[in-house]
């Protein structure tokens, strides 16, 4: 009986004892798997950080403006009698436009025309008496006084009808008429049609109060718009405003530019009206106008009008070491910007051998002005070391990365300098 208690109390010892040894043996082993376990390689595009000479621009939006513009509308009421233009037509400078019933104001002028002759006549009479010692002078004055009053009268009824003949007070194109035959004008309320002079144009636009002193007049502006993509146009800085807006910190900036025939824009490079020359950041041509050319050819189709909006950058003094890095590298946080740096780690392995693998670490770094595909990085990053461009999302700080770049990003990096 005892042998048969001894033999069980073995078995029960070796099974739990078995148990817990295994358990043990587990969390031991669960242990060191971990403590050694490395996590797979992320593949990620890389990218060598770049020092090249960077070329700062201010952008911004800007809004042309006609160099002269007007809604025309008359000074005298009166009904419409005659409309001498057509909507969207080019006119000259004194073209007549319309005419307000007069019929009142030319019956005036040959009262007082007829007035004029009388007092005329008079005054005459009264100088060949006086030569003649039959008159005093004071009748002299007294006729001569009635002489000028009626040319006055006259002048002033000549100029009441010139108010009703309206003309283009310079050369431009009209917009659409908003009158018509017969119609009451009331002055200055009325408006009869918007006349635009097209070439040449103004271009306005706001500029930070801190970019003040960057702008200067004579600079040059390229700007370029989204009904011509392919193309850029060149104009000059003409004049900035004596004062920041309270409001908004900004400042008002007017640049000059020759409009441009629409015609020539399609085929830039075989027109003679327009000049061309390549962009140095790219492959666009930059089109540049004359006012001069257009009016001697007598261009009358442009293709800028009033009211229209172009994106404009005006180019600062270039930054001759200047550290960029692809957009797509930058991770954007309310914490900070950040970027993955490729560098090489060392863990031992089996053998106790070292071999070399490669980590992605966090940097933070402060970023600067973003143009194309590239962003300036002005502190936390320096040329030549290699950072992640792709993948970054799948990333934490001493992730094992392998690169993998088979996939190439269509980027157009700024000029490099020269090593």
């Amino acid at each position: 009986m005892k042998k048969r208690v001894t033999i069980m109390g073995i078995c029960l010892f070796v099974v739990f004892g078995g148990i817990i040894f295994f358990n043990l043996f587990k969390a031991f082993m669960i242990k060191r798997f971990f403590a050694h376990y490395q996590p797979p390689a992320v593949a990620v595009a890389s990218a060598v950080v770049q020092e090249v000479k960077w070329q700062p621009t201010i952008s911004a939006i800007g809004t042309f403006v006609a160099s002269n513009g007007v809604d025309i509308s008359a000074q005298a009421s009166g009904n419409v009698m005659d409309i001498a233009f057509k909507s969207g037509q080019y006119v000259e400078k004194d073209t007549p436009l319309i005419v307000i019933d007069d019929a009142i104001d030319q019956a005036a002028l040959k009262f007082n025309q007829a007035d004029l002759s009388l007092k005329t006549l008079n005054y005459q009479r009264q100088e060949n008496l006086y030569k003649r010692g039959a008159t005093p002078i004071s009748n002299v004055d007294e006729a001569k006084a009635l002489m000028e009053q009626a040319q006055a009268k006259v002048t002033q009824v000549q100029a009441q009808i010139e108010q009703k003949h309206i003309r283009a007070p310079f050369s431009g194109r009209l917009g659409i008429r908003q009158v018509n035959m017969g119609q009451y004008i009331t002055p200055g309320q009325t408006t009869i049609v918007s006349l635009q002079a097209l070439d040449p144009l103004y271009l306005e636009f706001y500029v930070p109060e801190h970019l003040y002193k960057a702008v200067h007049k004579g600079q040059q502006i390229i700007f370029s718009l989204e009904n011509y993509p392919h193309v850029q146009f060149a104009a000059q800085v003409s004049a900035i405003n004596s004062k920041v807006d309270p409001n908004t910190h900004n400042v008002l900036v007017q640049g000059t530019l020759a409009n441009c025939p629409a015609a020539a824009i399609k085929h830039p490079q075989k027109s003679t009206l327009i000049k061309t020359q390549k962009s140095p950041d790219s492959n666009q041509l930059i089109i540049t106008c004359d006012t001069q050319i257009n009016e001697a050819n007598k261009v009358r189709h442009y293709a800028f009008v009033p009211g229209m909006f172009a994106a404009v950058d005006i180019k600062r003094r270039p930054l001759p070491h200047t550290v960029i890095v692809p957009s797509t590298a930058i991770s954007y946080s309310l914490y900070g910007n950040s970027v993955y740096v490729i560098e090489k780690s060392k863990n031992e392995d089996k053998n106790n051998s070292a071999k070399e693998q490669l980590q992605a670490k966090r940097i933070f770094v402060h970023t600067g002005e973003q143009r194309g595909n590239y962003t300036v990085i002005k502190k936390g990053l320096q040329a030549g070391q290699m950072v992640v461009s792709a993948g970054e999302i799948k990333l934490q700080d001493g992730t094992p990365v392998v690169i993998n770049n088979d996939v190439k990003l269509d980027n157009h990096a700024p000029e490099h300098l020269e090593q």
